[in-house]
């Protein structure tokens, strides 16, 4: 989750990673340090005009940059700030969301890769990263089945868990994600997570979403919180970034030897185990949101961390960096989805960035929550 990278917040994001270069923006600093493999490379200027993120920004200033690099498919790109502070969108392995033939896979970097490229007959393929640069899924394509998606690392009781939701949610209720393909209707081994490949583009912070996809997203899931959980429960039930960020807002409050802050964290955590606890997708980033580029079809992809969390946590993850006032009008008129929304933003920030509690934005926060309550 994008959300945890830094103690600081950095503006800027990695767009593409390619065996031609590296681009993207950053607005926290006047060049970017680029390393590959681990050896500083090249540094960037971001002095090219971005049009989508001045606008979303509210800024003047050029903040693009393009690297012009000759890289090999595999290598290991990380982008900075000069303080050290990585963009999201990286570390990134050159290849990442690119169609490859399957030759490439030749190079020792892929070689986790090679038996399920044989298995599937695949003439490409496109590898998809963790943030530590290993391997998460792989696109797989050939000339006579439709193109697949293949999870990787999947234990037996995870693959349970999501067939499970497909079963009782996404399905039955039409949530827009992709469809699950079961393995023995492919040349796959069984074992593997395999979903219908859908191809789009996502965004490294919801300002550059247009309206129209933030309002869809939030109506999809105000028809998820609905669903009636029942007796759907998980049976790996651990929310690692939610347990996170709780336990990192109370060592920060208890660090910080302000009662009156310790105090706010308190109520705040009293008022959110109050708080109904609804079906979620756990880990809403703007980069688990797919638009078309064909026809604007929007998707909501990694259901891995669904489950049931505080109202107002998917939506705090997605709504993420924009204005507090303009993410909340977002919102339906909900007190309680309001207030879950708050509070997690409100945490959100505190985790990112360490003088968050002293900005406009987090007062304004604190002002609706004492209000609300």
């Amino acid at each position: 989750m994008k959300i945890f990278r830094s103690a600081r917040a950095v503006q800027g994001a990695v767009d593409q990673v390619g065996v031609k270069g590296v681009q993207g923006w950053c607005a926290s600093s006047l060049f970017v340090c680029i390393r590959v493999n681990g050896r500083d490379f090249f540094s960037a200027f971001c002095h090219l005009e971005r049009c989508d993120v001045q606008a979303a920004l509210g800024i003047g200033k050029y903040v693009g940059f393009i690297a012009p690099l000759d890289l090999l498919p595999g290598d290991i790109v990380e982008v900075a700030t000069p303080l050290c502070q990585l963009l999201p969108g990286c570390p990134q392995r050159v290849g990442a969301n690119e169609w490859l033939p399957v030759s490439a896979s030749s190079n020792p970097a892929f070689a986790p890769l090679v038996e399920l490229l044989k298995q599937s007959r695949a003439s490409h393929f496109k590898p998809f990263f963790k943030r530590n640069s290993g391997f998460s899924a792989v696109a797989l394509r050939n000339a006579t089945e439709p193109e697949l998606l293949v999870k990787l690392a999947t234990t037996s009781t995870h693959a349970a868990d999501i067939h499970l939701f497909y079963k009782q949610v996404i399905e039955p209720y039409a949530l827009p994600a992709p469809a699950l393909v079961p393995a023995s209707s492919t040349s796959l081994s069984n074992g593997y997570l395999i979903y219908r490949y859908i191809e789009g583009t996502s965004f490294s912070a919801a300002s550059l979403l247009s309206e129209k996809t933030r309002c869809y997203v939030i109506n999809v899931l105000e028809k998820l919180h609905n669903v009636p959980s029942g007796q759907l429960k998980r049976t790996n039930t651990q929310q690692p970034y939610w347990v996170y960020l709780r336990k990192s807002v109370l060592r920060q409050s208890l660090l910080t030897f302000d009662v009156g802050h310790s105090r706010l964290i308190f109520a705040m955590w009293r008022c959110i185990n109050r708080l109904p606890w609804v079906l979620s997708h756990g880990d809403l980033h703007t980069g688990n949101v797919l638009v078309n580029d064909e026809n604007d079809e929007i998707s909501l992809i990694d259901w891995d961390r669904w489950g049931l969390l505080p109202i107002g946590y998917d939506e705090a993850c997605f709504l993420r960096g924009l204005p507090f006032k303009k993410a909340l009008s977002y919102l339906p008129e909900k007190r309680d989805l309001r207030l879950g929304f708050t509070i997690i933003s409100f945490w959100l920030g505190l985790v990112q960035d360490s003088q968050f509690r002293s900005t406009l934005t987090a007062k304004d926060m604190v002002q609706y929550f004492k209000g609300a309550m």
